[in-house]
């Protein structure tokens, strides 16, 4: 049965009226921020308490420094122990915990404690070494933490607080057994703080199984955060979609866009680059050293546009990012809030751009309504000359191969990062997508024969898009995503929960994975 769950009646706007220590207070004023947004305003006092919090706050609320203020205040001039932290941060993705702990470290270094970066994809053997010499708050994915925990690197029995951020979309990952054995394997009793854009299914579990007498804020609920945004959908013909998206891309301005799959982020990143927009992909499938530094030129805006996959949709938090271009629809409305969110953060003004193929209308009309919103539909897009795009901001492009961004190395990036492996445009590719789009031309001026079956795609089987056999390129890709999660070789997607007692721990205590049911997926 649900545990009873009550609203705090807390509230303060400033930070200096909260019981935070001054060593606190310094960082933040040093960091321009005087009052606290509405989810800091509300967990705060119950968080520096030390008690159970549950919250479901917008994407962009400042929920990362709300819980970062807490555990610092909390263990503020305490001793670390060798390989037992005090504090546990539990996320979803690899760029998410680069984030947190990113976040975390001048408050940490403020009150005399540190915080660790444990996330696959990474040398492991740093990590635990790091880990060993003591530290007061890790920053982990599930999955690589358990690695850690197996190996004896780590012990949990001393954590104090944990966090779980982003829990339902480790539950749309399947990462939610890892964290299921990961709070078994902390003491019961110490405080825990679980942020959620929803608090249903297997989050819901958790929370039952794991929280005791948890004060529950919500805030602004998460479809209405795409509402203060600009929206905006392209009705556009197969043929224009590559110009068309060079056409908003070389906008004025920081650009977000999300494609479907890898393949498609990397294809539409170099087509960019190709036209003189220097553009960098970011998915799951690059190497973990190539994705910092992307997105550390990104944030410093050594380039204008990211093309992402759904990876980079969760809870990274980019400053001035005031456009976000579906390229391709999302396929659900949390997809699209959360793909959305990334632009218009903190109340700032933001666009949101959907390029939909004409088999994409009905759907995108349904995800649209699903979020709540009432775009501007724009019909019959044809060409890159389109009045629409002007009234976007859209520009032609230079023309001119630019430079390869993610062949630079960005402050901020790991020392011994290999770009010799990196090429700028692939002037090969571009000839053969060239020679693909005049063919494509060709088929569609010259009906096909009733009954003939070619080896040509359809525009609906090829997502619309120029460039032969990408069809079959993108559901290989897509069916390849889905078997590995975002964190790399620390993440693994269908545990089952291991719910009965003793699972959950390995020797010493250590969390362990739940064995597999034989049969499951």
């Amino acid at each position: 049965m649900p545990k009873a769950r009550r609203r705090s009646a807390h509230r303060s706007e400033r930070f200096e009226d909260m019981a935070l220590p001054d060593e606190l207070l310094g960082v933040l004023a040093g960091q321009g921020l005087e009052s606290a947004f509405e989810i800091q305003s509300a967990i705060l006092p119950d968080a520096l308490a030390g008690r159970d919090v549950l919250a479901r706050a917008e994407t962009g609320s400042g929920k990362t420094l709300a819980f970062t203020l807490a555990m610092t205040a909390r263990f503020r001039g305490r001793k670390v122990h060798k390989r037992r932290p005090l504090g546990v941060v539990l996320v979803p993705t690899r760029e998410l915990a680069v984030q947190v702990v990113d976040t975390i470290h001048p408050f940490a270094r403020a009150v005399g404690t540190s915080a660790q970066l444990v996330a696959g994809g990474m040398n492991i053997e740093k990590q635990a070494d790091a880990v060993a010499r003591g530290v007061g708050i890790v920053v982990a994915t599930p999955g690589r933490l358990i690695d850690l925990a197996e190996r004896g690197a780590i012990q949990l029995d001393l954590v104090e607080t944990t966090v779980i951020d982003e829990a339902d979309h480790m539950a749309d990952l399947g990462f939610l057994p890892d964290v299921r054995d990961i709070l078994a394997a902390i003491p019961m009793g110490t405080q825990k703080m679980l942020f959620s854009a929803t608090l249903d299914g297997q989050v819901e579990e958790i929370v039952d199984a794991f929280l005791v007498d948890p004060v529950s804020h919500e805030t602004t609920p998460v479809t209405a955060a795409v509402k203060t945004m600009d929206h905006h959908v392209l009705a556009i013909a197969p043929e224009a979609k590559r110009a068309v998206t060079a056409q908003l891309a070389a906008r004025g301005g920081r650009t977000l866009m999300f494609t479907r799959t890898q393949l498609g982020a990397e294809r539409v990143a170099q087509e960019l680059i190709e036209v003189g927009v220097p553009a960098a992909a970011l998915h799951g499938n690059k190497q973990q050293g190539l994705r910092t530094n992307v997105l550390a030129g990104f944030r410093q805006g050594a380039f204008p546009v990211l093309v992402a996959t759904d990876v980079a949709a969760r809870g990274l938090h980019i400053d001035d990012i005031t456009m976000v271009v579906h390229v391709d629809p999302s396929d659900d409305v949390k997809e699209y809030v959360h793909r959305s969110g990334r632009t218009a953060r903190a109340g700032a003004a933001g666009s949101v751009v959907t390029l939909a193929l004409p088999h994409q209308r009905s759907s995108s009309r349904r995800i649209l309504d699903g979020a709540e919103v009432e775009p501007h539909w724009v019909e019959g897009v044809s060409s890159a000359e389109h009045p629409a795009l002007a009234g976007l901001g859209g520009r032609t492009p230079a023309g001119v191969p630019a430079e390869d961004p993610a062949t630079v190395k960005y402050k901020g990036a790991p020392r011994k990062l290999d770009l010799s492996r990196s090429r700028g445009a692939d002037g090969r590719k571009a000839e053969e997508r060239r020679a693909n789009e005049e063919r494509r031309a060709s088929w569609e001026e010259e009906p096909e024969p009733r009954g003939r079956r070619g080896g040509q795609e359809s525009p609906r089987s090829g997502g619309g898009r120029p460039g032969g056999g990408r069809a079959r390129g993108a559901a290989a890709e897509r069916n390849r995503q889905r078997g590995a999660g975002p964190d790399g070789g620390g993440e693994r997607r269908g545990r089952s929960a291991g719910t009965g007692k003793g699972q959950g721990r390995g020797r010493s205590g250590a969390p362990s994975r739940a064995p597999r049911r034989r049969g499951g997926r």
